[in-house]
């Protein structure tokens, strides 16, 4: 398709000029056939004897800072051509042959010398035209005005091409499920778009600003885990833009220091912003130390990919939130279903400490329970006896001898010894009431927490009170679960016990999910039951959890 253009052009410019015409590449190799052959011409192209087998090469005629078209010998002496480069994304790749003419001034002085070929060469000279030198700088403009037109038709089916391939592959990326399953392929994809792009980073929020928390490539990677500087763009702006921003020559900006401090002078960059919504979730930038710039459809393509991949992670992240939901909701029902088969009211106390520690975010779970003018502490997790202690002392300060507070009360973040911890009160009557207490790591967590700890909470509560108690006839030994599975079985029963999705034990046990499937299926024949929900209720009947320990 391009050297057909190329031909097309050359034939114009060919008739236009009157000289002779020939497009070659840069070792000298014709891309285009001869436009407008005149006698000269075929004299030098095809009559004369010459050891290399192109007529010229145009490696050995460069010179440097060579940018326009110029007059050069060519043949025998005094005939000259034109001779113009043709530069594609600022390189000389193609070269412009026109000629062969003789100019007026010197016409005279090739007639006077003896030709070795005899009247061939004789006859063509006395039939040519002498140019005169201002008909030669009219012809140089008009070759120039040529490689230019040529360059832009090169360059520009070159960009069709590219973005049809970005295009192919891009297809292929977003079709093919887990090819952005993280974000480290994702950059892996975007450095592959180009081979000039040398550098992917994903740069995130955190606490203490912006940090740099994935990276490919050879020299990128030593940045993963840096802070960014407040000062580097796009990061400054107040209210950044939802398009992507190219930067050229960023080595130079002393906005950039934060890439020459570690050894990394980037030529070109490219910035994706991450946007869901109207939230910013961070930044994807692409770059190169060789190429001066980057094409132009990498800013499309490239914020394309990254808005998909940003969709992907956050319907991943919603598919587990919902998956954590199901699984804690079922707990929920087969926690009431343990808790009725319990006559105890100690050993409620003890499984709502159990099961708030399974269903909880934090690092300790704590229940203060007040029976009979007695007050009792049961702890999970990361808190000592004595800070345990405290806590009950400081409970029992609030809430009084009786509890009445308690009947009011609804569920709060406090402050407890420099740990946010959610407190969920609750009213047994007579006198008894307790408080369930999770430590919240994560501010966004404490809605969700305060939810299945209050539901927690109110079934202990209820069956405490003696409103659906139950009997504990199972006779089943806990050794008989360990004599029937085998341990990977046992480990997914773990996991299946402390709420974990198909999906989460996958990725805890580093096996596939469907390999977590037929687990769990072999578990329920096993064992005898249908369900989770009847594995769970089961396995907490066993007393599972106390002899584990």
């Amino acid at each position: 398709m391009i050297r057909e253009s190329l031909q097309y052009i050359q034939d114009a410019y060919a008739a236009l000029t009157e000289l002779s015409m020939l497009i070659v590449d840069d070792h000298g190799a014709p891309v285009t056939k001869v436009s407008n052959m005149t006698e000269l011409a075929e004299l030098v192209l095809f009559a004369a004897e010459r050891e290399a087998p192109s007529f010229f090469c145009p490696r050995e005629l460069v010179i440097d800072g060579w940018q326009r078209p110029s007059v050069v010998p060519v043949g025998r002496f005094g005939m000259k051509s034109i001779v113009a480069p043709v530069f594609v994304d600022e390189k000389a790749e193609y070269w412009i042959w026109a000629g062969v003419f003789i100019e007026e001034e010197t016409k005279w002085l090739i007639c006077e010398q003896p030709l070795a070929a005899g009247g061939k060469w004789v006859s063509a000279i006395e039939r040519s035209v002498a140019l005169p030198a201002r008909a030669v700088e009219a012809k140089l403009k008009d070759i120039e005005k040529m490689a230019v037109i040529c360059g832009e038709l090169i360059s520009g089916e070159r960009r069709k091409q590219q973005c049809c391939e970005y295009g192919k592959r891009l297809e292929a990326v977003v079709t093919d499920s887990s090819a952005l399953a993280d974000v480290d392929k994702l950059l892996f994809e975007l450095r592959a778009f180009d081979e000039r792009v040398d550098m992917a980073l994903y740069i995130a929020k955190c606490p203490q600003g912006w940090m740099v928390a994935a990276a490919s490539g050879e020299k990128a990677g030593k940045l993963r885990g840096k802070m960014i500087d407040a000062l580097f763009p796009p990061l400054s702006s107040s209210k950044p833009p939802l398009r992507s921003v190219y930067v050229q020559d960023a080595a130079l900006d002393p906005r950039f220091s934060f890439f020459v401090r570690h050894g990394i002078r980037p030529k070109a960059m490219i910035a994706y912003p991450a946007m869901y919504g109207k939230t910013m979730e961070g930044w994807v930038m692409i770059g190169s130390e060789a190429a001066s710039s980057l094409p132009a459809a990498l800013r499309s393509v490239g914020s394309a990919l990254v808005q998909h991949w940003l969709l992907l992670a956050k319907c991943t992240e919603a598919d587990m939130k919902m998956d954590r939901h199901l699984m804690r909701l079922s707990m929920l029902m087969e926690i009431g279903r343990a808790m009725r088969m319990v006559q105890n009211e100690e050993e409620i106390i003890r499984m709502m400490a159990e099961f708030a520690a399974e269903l909880a975010y934090g690092d300790f779970v704590c229940v203060v329970w007040s029976s009979d003018g007695q007050t009792a502490v049961v702890h999970e997790g990361a808190m000592d006896v004595e800070m345990a202690v405290r806590y009950r002392d400081d409970v029992c300060r609030r809430y009084g001898c009786h509890g009445e507070k308690a009947k009011s009360e609804v569920p709060a973040l406090l402050d407890v010894e420099g740990k946010s911890v959610m407190e969920v009160p609750f009213f047994v009557g007579d006198g008894r009431y307790g408080v369930l207490a999770v430590h919240i790591k994560k501010g966004r967590e404490a809605k969700e927490a305060e939810v299945y700890m209050t539901a927690l909470a109110a079934i202990g509560a209820m069956m405490i009170s003696g409103k659906a108690h139950g009997g504990n006839d199972g006779t089943v030994n806990i050794d008989m679960l360990s004599e029937q599975l085998t341990a990977r079985e046992m480990d997914v029963l773990e996991l299946l016990i402390q709420g974990c999705s198909n999906r989460e034990i996958s990725e805890r046990l580093f096996i596939s999910v469907h390999t977590v499937k037929n687990h769990i299926t072999n578990i329920f024949q096993k064992i005898g039951v249908n369900d989770r929900s009847q594995l769970i209720a089961l396995v907490y009947q066993l007393n599972h959890r106390r002899q584990r320990r």
